[in-house]
């Protein structure tokens, strides 16, 4: 089966896509992660590159349990 560049495009982006969605996923956990282990939240930043709101966001869920 031969794509159309379009259709090669498409995949490529769905496959970033994956990638990224994963990465983000995976970041979360580790600032969840840090958070229980109450590292600053300075930190969860810079080493989970998650901007801070998604952080604090993080921690109020955590929180809320």
């Amino acid at each position: 089966m031969v794509l159309t560049e379009e259709e090669q495009d498409y995949l490529a982006w769905i496959k970033m896509k994956g990638v990224t969605q994963g990465a983000y996923q995976k970041a979360r956990e580790i600032a969840k992660k840090m958070l229980l282990k109450n590292e600053p939240i300075e930190e969860i930043v810079e080493f989970t590159e998650l901007p801070e709101s998604d952080v604090l966001a993080i921690k109020a869920e955590i929180e809320k349990q």
